[in-house]
């Protein structure tokens, strides 16, 4: 415990001193005597908490004490004794109000570590090469309903519980990112409890645990349950069974990469930049004692929660702690860089500092057996040790690319240039406006980063979906679904880089509430329906989300179905399973046409596609000729894997430019008129604006540029998800008993090793 408390000791002597400019009073002995005749106990409710709080972790990470007593006399002295020195060296900073009473708080903070917390403490931390056991299936559910009942006041007033109700069916106050979290929140929650029991009492389990949940909510004071909030946490129950039934070693990684995931947004949230930074906080908690103190007690609250839960999940699907820890730490700290730069946001040292202790306290915890999710009738197996000298070579169908490799380095190196090449040039003049105005911060760096990833995932989506959907008991039925989740992954992406009313302008608005209720688009009695029950705040969410999607299956879809027709294995029914996807997927390609064009809530588009095309077809035809070539092209270069393949495909893409040219001028309109200036469809996509028109040689090279641009990315988005892929499946990949896997570059963050207990 004595190196923990040197730490924690320094981190109190850095938050009591910040920010270290001494200027010492003329007289100080009469300070001094000022600081010890001062006999104030109370100053303000902020300062009293966070003297309280500050001397908590000294208290709860003291020495050992005698059998059958908490108290540990030299902790608490030496506790005393530190902040005594400390408030006489704030009489130096006349920032700082040095008083005798944050003394006696500090003594009521240790004694709350003592006798509260060290019992815990004394648990999970005992010490390097002890084994302390906590079993997850009890404390994560616990930590979970705790952070959903806070402030942990119950009250069963009758008008207070209608208040809440109101809250529930009113509209929703939660944004997607907290939507997210509360999600990945419950598939912790059903994997702790998957650990330790079979499949039907883990979800009865988690079934009861929502419910309290719930009820928690309801009767605690300044508290507020939402219906999307029970909404997403029915949908992860929902999610829970299904996995932990057809798909159990998915539940952990789908819980981590969902709970990291909503982190990263919540972290961006409202996605607002601003080309100016503001300023970063380095004095550590002192923000969290202003302002809202329940909030930032349930900010501080949630970031504990969720470093505990991707450190648990991290190990459960075979991460080492201290790679993952260091991992969460700086991305954590990046995330508080970044919201320099967001509109509403305060960087703060605090998360990243809160992530680090977490991390710390974890590296020696043994959060119990990391058995695989309980199966009936499952036998158990007999763990043997592996001799160190005995390495067992697992098969690889296809070589994983590291990112330390030469090639790895210089697509790294590729992505970071585009990046700063795309920022250079959206500044530039004569790019056309609807680029300039496209990204979030008038084109923030930070926003275009995340826009290239969201172009890679064109690709990489597509294959993932198709890959996954192959080792699937009902790979044509799960097949829609995963490229529906694949278009939710592509939304997220654009969301946190692109500005909404981009978003809109090619989607559509969002009125469907507006038309049902109006309108009768739906009938009287929806209309009832929706008017009575349902806010406009409810329904916009999901709209966006179906528009959306109305308009980027269709292209994901070309894209699968030419990834399965034209994949590099010789499989005599490749062909065969191309076409049984196209005919599964034809369905739901008219539902996207129906929503994005029939019933579409702007005309920005429709106005675009030309009526009446060559050859008596209509314009949408030649489009979806070009997004089926296109699709083909792609999907050649992405899998193309020898020098000849790649050279096929090369000519195959020089064959596609003028093709697509054709099907482009005669999928769009040659003639829009609009705000009384008439334009062509291609004009409008390729021109700076409305008024320049440029030659059509000059398109031409314009649309040379975008085709190709659009085919590297997302043949690069293939090549990078095969080769995510293959290393994670052949570092998962169970080894022959009597056997261990040889180490890899990767094994820092993907193989659990010494000092990784978590097991």
């Amino acid at each position: 415990m004595n190196g923990w408390r040197l730490l924690v000791g320094a981190l109190i002597a850095y938050g009591s001193l910040y920010p270290f400019q001494f200027v010492w009073p003329d007289s100080p002995s009469g300070a001094l005597a000022a600081l010890l005749h001062d006999s104030r106990l109370w100053s303000s409710r902020g300062d009293v908490a966070g003297n309280l709080l500050l001397f908590v972790p000294w208290g709860a990470l003291q020495a050992t004490a005698p059998a059958h007593s908490r108290w540990h006399w030299p902790s608490f002295a030496s506790g005393i004794a530190l902040a005594l020195v400390l408030q006489v060296l704030q009489i130096g900073l006349p920032s700082r109000d040095a008083a005798l009473s944050d003394v006696f708080w500090n003594s009521i903070g240790i004694l709350v570590g003592q006798f509260v917390l060290h019992p815990f403490v004394r648990k999970l931390v005992a010490g390097r090469g002890a084994s302390s056991q906590f079993d997850p299936a009890l404390l994560l559910p616990l930590l979970w309903l705790g952070l959903m009942a806070l402030p942990l006041l119950p009250s069963l007033d009758w008008q207070a519980l209608k208040s809440h109700l109101r809250v529930f069916l009113g509209p929703s106050a939660v944004g997607f990112p907290d939507l997210l979290l509360a999600y990945a929140g419950v598939l912790v929650v059903g994997s702790a409890l998957a650990s330790r029991f079979p499949p039907a009492r883990t979800l009865l389990l988690l079934g009861l645990t929502i419910a309290l949940a719930a009820a928690a909510k309801l009767l605690t004071v300044h508290n507020a349950l939402y219906r999307a909030e029970l909404l997403s946490w029915c949908l992860a129950w929902a999610s829970a069974v299904f996995l932990i039934q057809f798909r159990p070693q998915w539940l952990n990684a789908l819980a981590f990469g969902a709970m990291l995931l909503g982190m990263t947004l919540s972290a961006l949230a409202p996605f607002d930049f601003t080309g100016s930074p503001g300023a970063f906080n380095l004095l550590p908690f002192v923000g969290y004692l202003r302002g809202d103190m329940l909030g930032n007690l349930r900010e501080l609250a949630q970031t504990a929660w969720v470093a505990v839960a991707i450190l648990w999940l991290g190990a459960r699907i075979g991460g080492n702690v201290r790679g993952i820890g260091g991992f969460l730490v700086v991305w954590v700290l990046l995330l508080e860089f970044a919201q320099m730069w967001i509109v509403g946001r305060s960087a703060d040292i605090t998360p990243a500092l809160t992530t680090l202790i977490v991390s710390l306290l974890m590296r020696d915890a043994r959060l119990g057996a990391a058995q695989a999710i309980a199966q009936p009738g499952t036998a158990p197996v007999r763990s043997e040790e592996v001799p160190n000298d005995r390495l067992a070579e697992v098969p690889k169908t296809s070589q994983p690319l590291s990112w330390r490799s030469p090639l790895g380095l210089a697509g790294l190196a590729g992505w970071i240039l585009a990046v700063i090449a795309l920022s250079w040039l959206v500044r530039q003049p004569g790019v056309p406006y609807n680029v300039r105005e496209l990204f979030l911060g008038d084109g923030n760096p930070l926003a275009i980063a995340v826009f290239t990833l969201a172009l890679l995932w064109i690709g990489a989506g597509s294959w993932l979906a198709v890959k996954i959907a192959a080792g699937a008991r009902h790979p044509w039925l799960q097949l829609p679904v995963l490229l529906v989740a694949n278009g939710i992954v592509s939304l997220l992406l654009l969301l946190a880089s692109v500005t909404g009313e981009s978003i809109m302008d090619i989607a559509g608005s969002t009125n469907l509430h507006w038309m049902v209720v109006n309108k009768l688009s739906w009938g009287a009695w929806w209309a009832g329906v929706f008017r009575e029950h349902i806010s406009p705040g409810f329904v916009a969410p999901i709209e966006r989300v179906v528009r959306y999607l109305a308009l980027y299956l269709p292209p994901s879809a070309f894209l699968a179905v030419a990834l399965l027709a034209a994949k590099p294995e010789s499989s005599a029914g490749r062909r065969l399973d191309a076409l049984k996807a196209g005919l599964v997927l034809l369905p739901l390609l008219w539902l996207c046409k129906a929503i994005a064009f029939d019933w579409s809530s702007t005309d920005n588009l429709n106005e675009l596609i030309a009526p009446n095309g060559a050859f008596g077809l209509g314009g949408g035809a030649y489009l979806y000729l070009l997004l089926g070539i296109a699709a083909v092209n792609m999907a050649a270069l992405g899998q193309a894997a020898s020098p000849r393949a790649l050279a096929v495909a090369a000519l195959l893409t020089v064959l596609c430019l003028p093709v697509s040219w054709f099907l482009l001028t005669k999928g769009l309109s040659p003639a829009v008129e609009k705000y009384g200036m008439f334009y062509s469809g291609v004009q409008f996509l390729l021109g700076p604006d409305r008024k320049e028109a440029l030659p059509e040689f000059v398109l031409q090279l314009r649309w040379m540029a975008l085709y190709l641009g659009l085919q590297l990315v997302g043949a690069a988005g293939i090549r990078l998800a095969r080769s995510v892929f293959w290393r994670g499946q052949a570092t998962l990949t169970p080894l022959p008993q009597g056997s261990r896997q040889a180490p890899t570059r990767w094994s820092l963050f993907l193989s659990p090793g010494k000092g990784n207990p978590i097991r």
